[in-house]
């Protein structure tokens, strides 16, 4: 009878679990429809298998936390192989004695049984009590398992626990019967090593009681499988149940057929599973997504990822964001998006024409439906209990907050550790480049980089005639490819400096350090000089994917043009964008770090280090893996094995080295990102570094030696680490080495305690090692260093390399006068208290805005205060401040930004003030500046303004009236080709006093993302012979007034002020995505040499009244602009979107690039004259002397100067 109860028991709810588990199979399977195609995920099925057996079945992935990866190997196994015995179990229902046919009683596979019934019991309580061990309630969020779903990890450890054990009980009760019945040759111990003792010690040898016990446990293991199907069937986002079957499709369809994890490359930028490039851009229209903007966006694998998610950990673990208690945590990140993605399912999944109705009366649903993807939360960091989180908070605000998105460091920790293969950086990535490319909503600070990048090709918007300066007083030539080389067939590499090597001191050291030991090891290299730009790695990793292809495509064609095959490169971030992405535009290359390459000539005994002497004193060196040679790229040994072989260096290593090696907090374009909320990572990082007791810290990438060397200024002004400890790149310590000398600016010792106590011999020893150490080895910078020589083209202080970098204090150069002082990144503060000062800033803003949704009296808000004219709207800010600078649509039309009136001097003040102030200093580098801005004929100087999207303006008339203006002016302006060297000047200037200055506007050129922003104070237009033109100059002086506080005329008035204004205005190179709109102009036509006042029409009231005043300075320094921006056209890459928008060039040359405020005007050059013949629809339409809103980032401006019925379509060419 109990035999007939346990059949039909275990039969029905064995039909029930399979329909259940059925229907939720078909709705994950149609949930994960909804995602776009992916691409190129079903290359090389062979290679595929393999590496899915290999991490399944060898755990490979998990073993990288030994104990615990053993440990669930045991589990692992034991499901798979035990599931069998529950699959006899139906059979046993019917027979007690069953037992699988020919290898029912094999040895091999009884012992399988019986061991797997043991480890995999003993696995799981190991499991257990670890989890219990790390658990929250006693590590908060230090536990890997904080905010992981606990109960779902319960059941399933209970389910693993009973189903082991019972293989046991009945393998016992099955020994017992085999010996009761007659003949039974396989009851021996041999057959149950384990099993057969629990049968004696449980179990009777009654023949009847044993078959019944038997059905008894049949039917336990069949309702205990059952009842695990049905919960998890009812939890379709349990992750860590349907891993285990999940995670077998998810390692197949990994990204990479190789094997190796998703990172390296970033995944392409795709729209309907087709990768984008920028000549498709003329292709897309309103639909194409770019990106992710909502759960449906990502592919069916991101969706697939979601869904495999175990809640393990491991990524929280190891991700620098969520160790320096800031928001994001890759766990919680993934589960936000599973857990909304699954909520919003069946809305997403039923046919459109019920959509609506399926929102009637379902709140939660709609909830569901309505919550964006990323916005602000107002989440907590204690708020997970009350659901006031950064992720699915109860109030509907968002799926994920954006301190969350910007957060992450792009390390790749996360997709290292996760033994599913989830891919998490590709998922942050493209929710990134739909907010820029789409909302253009991203953090302020990114729109000094991104200027920089599209100007002139790199972040510190440095001119790329000084890419050269790092070379200077090097004992040997150092040939660069178009000058001294033809190409690079001749040498052996193509030595790729980088931006950081080029302009940044501490990177420029370590350049000239590997090309000396290159020239004394014998290997002929060369350089590409000025012809070579960023590779765009910031800009991929910020989301701005057709900034890193238009650069991407340059460097390839320069180096296609050259011949180039080998490269070697001392940027961790180049060495990986080169390596891994440039293939993908079609140039191969061999690409090695600079610690290999020199790794193997110490090998090769090319090169020696001196084993005695100065160079030979005894030091500890510990070594900090950057990311994107470590962990992307798997390159550890080289450059312990450098260290290692140092005479009398001892090597000691931190606690997370090589693959849990913790981030320096620049990646991920994080270093030109503020840090505000918890502690800085490179703080952290720095911590563990002096805490190992090293007298030296080495490095291999300008990044990380750039945030190290902050996180080190500021622990030994605290008095928290010896004065003596530094920081050098590896390659610098080797240099010493085989030269002889001290490789450390002070002995070990000599400097101060790390409590801030003076050793005593630290100045003799100084001052004798002091003059025998060579730039190439010094940690920091020096006065004196020839690196240093050039202030404006090299950026010195860690602050001004970015503003992640601003531990030790400072200010940056991407600091904004508006922005607050840090509340943020406070030790004295407690997360909880930070977090609503985290929130990036940033506004929206469409992707297809068209001019007049808002309000041009917002800008004119700020009304002039101080002084009696009336009309006058305050001008902006400049678009190197980085407040709110991340607004602005990315295909916003030409012409939505008028220029502000620049402000100009009126001649007789301007000759009087220059006489005033003779300050020799201050006075003679603003005139040499001047001097220099006179663009006249570098033609293809990649440092030039203009973007690198710019398009080729179809006439420059100005340029012939320039000459005249310029020599009136300045009549010792006769250095065209050095105007480069004044670009980088806005760079060096952190204070806000400086900004209105700066040498190069960093609205150069017109970013992708121009913004409007408030405009600078007034700089004093450079001394030049007034040209007559009376509107201009009363507009100017008018606009000065109004725009500046008293500091500002003042600064304005002054001579260095008015030397200092920018020379040339990058912004007229144009943007990616103008598009022609009819430009109304209040000048007249001979004004069409100075560009900035044709974009004047902004302020038609007070231009009008005002062109009786005599403009003395504004023609002379606009025609200079004028041809500055002619000689400054961008080559290689932006040919690429000049072709696109052409025509749209050719309607509105000027607005294009959205004019920088008034310090602009002086020497901001417009690519080609506004055209009088494009009437500027705002004046026309009589809108007040408001002006329209221009773009420098304070806040989205969308167009209000066009008349959207004029502008054509948003593609139009």
């Amino acid at each position: 009878m109990f035999q007939i109860i346990a059949i039909v028991l275990s039969l029905a709810l064995t039909a029930w679990a399979v329909v259940a588990v059925t229907l939720t199979v078909r709705r994950m399977t149609a949930t994960m429809r909804v995602g776009q195609p992916a691409v190129g995920r079903t290359d090389e099925p062979m290679k595929r298998t393999i590496t899915m057996f290999k991490e399944t079945f060898g755990h490979t992935r998990m073993l990288q936390w030994t104990w615990v990866g053993i440990m669930h190997w045991f589990v692992y196994l034991a499901f798979i192989v035990l599931s069998t015995a529950v699959a006899t179990g139906y059979v046993q229902l019917f027979k007690a004695d069953f037992v699988l046919p020919i290898i029912g009683h094999w040895y091999p596979l009884e012992w399988l049984y019986e061991a797997l019934g043991v480890l995999g019991t003993v696995g799981i309580v190991f499991l257990a009590i670890y989890r219990q061990k790390h658990h929250p309630r006693s590590l908060g969020r230090k536990s890997r398992f904080f905010g992981s779903t606990a109960w779902q990890a319960y059941f399933v450890e209970a389910f693993v626990l009973l189903e082991g054990s019972a293989i046991l009980f009945i393998r016992g009760a099955e020994y017992n019967l085999i010996n009761a019945e007659p003949g039974g040759e396989h009851g021996s111990r041999v057959h149950f090593p384990v099993s057969s003792y629990f049968g004696d010690a449980l179990f009777s040898s009654n023949i009847g009681t044993l078959e019944n016990t038997i059905y008894a446990i049949a039917l336990f293991k069949i309702v205990l499988a059952m009842i695990w199907l049905l919960v998890i069937a009812s939890n379709i986002s349990m992750g860590v149940a349907w891993h285990r079957f999940t995670a077998w499709p998810n390692i197949w369809f990994k990204r990479e057929s190789s094997g190796r994890t998703a990172l390296g490359a970033v995944k392409p930028l795709t729209s309907d599973g087709k990768p984008i490039t920028l000549d498709d851009i003329d292709d897309l229209d309103e639909d194409s997504k770019l990106g992710v903007g909502a759960v449906e966006d990502f592919s069916w694998k991101g969706i697939l990822d979601f869904t495999t998610c175990t809640e393990c950990g491991r990524c929280q673990s190891q991700c620098p964001a969520w160790n320096t208690d800031k928001p994001l945590s890759p766990k919680l990140l993934i589960t936000a998006l599973r857990d909304a993605t699954y909520a919003k399912a069946p809305y997403l999944t039923a046919p459109e024409g019920e959509r609506d109705a399926l929102l009637e009366g379902d709140t939660a649903l709609k909830t569901e439906v309505e919550r964006p993807l990323i916005g602000e939360t107002g989440g907590r960091m204690d708020g997970i209990d009350d659901g006031e989180w950064f992720y699915n908070p109860t109030n509907g605000s968002a799926v994920i907050d954006p301190e969350v998105l910007w957060n992450c460091t792009s390390c790749g920790a996360c997709v290292q550790q996760c033994p599913v293969d989830i891919e998490h950086v590709d998922h942050i990535i493209d929710m990134r480049r739909h907010a820029i490319l789409v909302e253009s909503n991203f953090p302020s600070e990114l729109n000094g980089l991104f200027k920089g990048l599209e100007n002139k090709g790199n972040p510190w918007n440095m001119s790329a005639s000084a890419r050269m300066d790092w070379a200077k007083g090097l004992e040997f030539d150092v040939p660069v490819v178009g000058e001294d080389l033809e190409s690079l067939e001749s040498v052996d590499w193509l030595f790729w400096v980088g931006c950081a090597g080029a302009y940044e001191d501490r990177a420029k050291k370590t350049t000239r350090a590997v090309a000396e030991l290159l020239n004394i090891a014998g290997i002929s290299f060369g350089v590409l000089g000025n012809g070579e730009t960023c590779t765009g790695d910031p800009a991929r990793r910020a989301g701005n994917e057709f900034v890193f292809q238009g650069l991407a495509q340059q460097n390839v064609e320069t180096m296609k043009e050259y011949q180039v095959k080998k490269v070697v490169s001392t940027c961790a971030h180049c060495f990986n964008t080169l390596k891994n992405e440039y293939s993908d535009f079609g140039i191969e290359l061999e690409v090695v770090h600079h610690t290999q390459l020199l790794n193997r000539l110490v090998r090769e005994g090319k090169l020696t280090p001196v084993k005695d002497g100065a160079g030979a004193h005894k030091r500890s060196i510990t070594y900090h893996d950057p990311c994107y040679i470590g962990r992307h790229n798997g390159v550890y040994t080289p450059p312990r094995e450098l260290l290692e072989i140092l005479p009398g260096a001892e090597f000691v290593e931190m606690e997370r080295n090589s693959e849990r090696s913790f981030c320096c907090g620049a990646g991920g374009a994080r270093m030109w990102m503020e840090e505000n909320t918890g502690e800085r990572i490179n703080v952290n990082r720095t911590k563990e570094a002096v805490g190992t007791g090293a007298d030296q810290i080495a490095v291999g990438c300008p990044f990380c030696r750039v945030m190290l060397s902050d996180g080190l200024t500021m622990q030994q002004s605290k008095g928290e680490a010896r004065e003596e400890v530094e920081i050098l790149d590896v390659a610098q310590m080797l240099l010493a080495s085989v030269k002889g000398e001290q490789a450390t600016k002070l002995a070990p010792g000599e400097g101060a305690a790390a409590n801030g106590a003076a050793a005593p011999a630290a100045k003799k020893s100084d001052a004798k090692a002091e003059p025998e150490q060579s730039v190439e080895t010094k940690a920091e910078p020096e006065a004196g260093d020839v690196t240093t020589e050039e202030p404006e083209s090299t950026v010195t202080e860690t602050a001004d390399a970015g503003p992640a970098a601003k531990a030790s204090g400072g200010s940056s150069l991407f600091d904004d006068a508006a922005d607050t002082p840090a509340e943020t990144a406070d030790e004295e503060k407690a997360p909880a208290e930070e977090a609503q000062a985290a929130k990036p800033a940033s506004s929206g803003g469409s992707l297809f805005d068209v001019g007049g949704d808002d309000e041009p009296e917002a800008e004119a808000a700020a009304a002039p205060e101080k002084t009696d004219e009336p009309a006058k709207p305050e001008p902006e800010k400049p678009a190197d401040s980085s407040d709110g600078l991340g607004s602005g649509s990315l295909f916003d039309l030409g012409g939505d930004e008028p220029e502000a009136e620049p402000e100009k001097a009126e001649p007789e003040k301007a000759e009087t003030e220059k006489a005033e102030t003779a300050a020799p200093e201050k006075q003679e580098k603003p005139e040499k500046r001047e001097k220099k801005a006179v663009p006249a004929e570098p033609s293809t100087d990649l440092g030039s303004g203009g973007s690198l999207f710019d398009i080729e303006a179809p006439a420059e008339p100005e340029p012939e009236p320039v000459p005249e203006a310029e020599a009136a002016a300045t009549p010792t302006e006769a250095e065209p080709e050095a105007e480069p060297e004044a670009e980088p000047e806005p760079e060096a200037k952190a204070t806000p006093d400086a900004e209105p200055e700066p040498a190069v506007d960093l609205n150069a050129g017109g970013s992708l993302f121009d913004i409007a922003a408030a405009e600078p104070p007034a700089a004093q237009a450079p001394p030049a012979e007034p040209k007559a033109e009376p509107t201009a100059a009363e507009a100017s002086e008018k606009a000065q007034k109004s725009e500046k506080s008293e500091k500002s005329e003042k600064s304005a008035e002054s001579p260095s002020g008015g030397d200092d204004s920018p020379v040339a205005d990058l912004s007229s190179g144009g943007s990616l995505f103008d598009i022609a709109a009819p430009e109304a102009t209040t000048k007249a036509p001979e004004k069409a040499a100075a560009p900035e006042k044709a974009a004047e029409p902004l302020q038609p009231a007070a231009s009008e009244p005002v062109e009786a005043d005599p403009e003395p300075e504004q023609p002379a320094v606009e025609a200079e602009p004028q041809e500055a921006a002619a000689s400054e056209q961008p080559t290689g890459g932006a040919a690429v979107s000049t072709a696109a928008t052409a025509a749209a060039s050719a309607d509105e040359p000027q607005a294009d690039a959205p004019p920088e405020p008034e310090p602009e005007p002086v020497s901001e050059p417009e690519p080609v004259s506004e055209p009088e013949s494009v009437p500027e629809p705002e004046p026309e339409s009589g809108k007040k002397t408001t002006p329209a809103p221009t773009s420098n980032g304070e806040a989205h401006q969308p167009r209000t100067d066009a008349d959207i019925s004029e502008a054509g379509s948003l593609f139009d060419l």
